[in-house]
């Protein structure tokens, strides 16, 4: 199964896809790239009539764009050219980490104007005198968890390197199969979780419901089940 990559830019990225396929092509996995573009000029269509990012806009575009898909990998663009420090990718992940199907996706940030953007927070914090509000900016990057912070000039090769880091379990696999049907409701041949769909079962498991377990065990015993019934007919 192709790994899922999902950029998230105000630019228009197709350059830098075409660049990260070629570097796939001498790696033992295969890539899907996505792109996702929010704010002016490329993608205006979450831009409100002030010409600000409108962040209820860019979750319904997300949902109904990605709503069901699980990717491996997203990478943010940190400036989205909103007007006077607006919403940016720092934002942004904030925001995708309370969604169920992008919260525990990896995520990096990456901009051509990495080197100020460190030295503006290190500026503030060496001339505001409140020096708690001037190290929430490093917190906030130090508290996303992100997996790096990159140069846009070599953002392509480092997310060729973490995403061939991604290793897959068996309960990515349920979630893509659970979410790739998430409006579907749940056959009742198990108790647990009888009567949701298979969106909310994801949602569950995402979240380590202590039914979690449980309901694995018996889906596998439904399984076996289900294939010896064909073996003895």
């Amino acid at each position: 199964m192709a790994k899922q990559l999902l950029i998230i830019d105000n630019d228009d990225q197709s350059e830098a896809i075409d660049k990260i396929n070629n570097l796939v092509k001498t790696k033992s996995f295969e890539i899907e790239c996505h792109q996702f573009l929010v704010g002016l000029p490329d993608g205006n269509d979450v831009v409100d009539s002030d010409g600000r990012i409108d962040m209820k806009l860019v979750r319904e575009k997300f949902q109904n764009e990605y709503g069901a898909r699980r990717f491996h990998l997203m990478a943010f663009d940190v400036k989205l050219n909103d007007p006077d420090d607006g919403v940016d990718g720092v934002e942004l992940i904030r925001s995708f980490n309370g969604l169920p199907q992008s919260s525990k996706t990896r995520k990096l940030l990456y901009s051509s104007e990495l080197a100020e953007i460190v030295q503006g927070y290190l500026d503030h914090y060496k001339t505001t005198s409140n020096y708690d509000r001037a190290w929430e900016k490093f917190k906030t990057l130090i508290n996303l968890e992100i997996l790096d912070f990159c140069q846009r000039e070599e953002y392509e090769k480092k997310i060729v390197h973490y995403i061939e880091k991604v290793i897959e379990t068996e309960n990515d696999y349920i979630l893509d199969k659970l979410r790739g049907n998430q409006d579907l409701y749940f056959t009742p041949a198990i108790e647990i979780f009888q009567g949701l769909t298979l969106g909310q079962i994801a949602d569950k498991i995402d979240s380590k419901d202590s039914a979690v377990p449980k309901f694995k065990k018996n889906l596998i015993d439904l399984a076996i089940s289900h294939f010896s019934n064909l073996k003895n007919g």
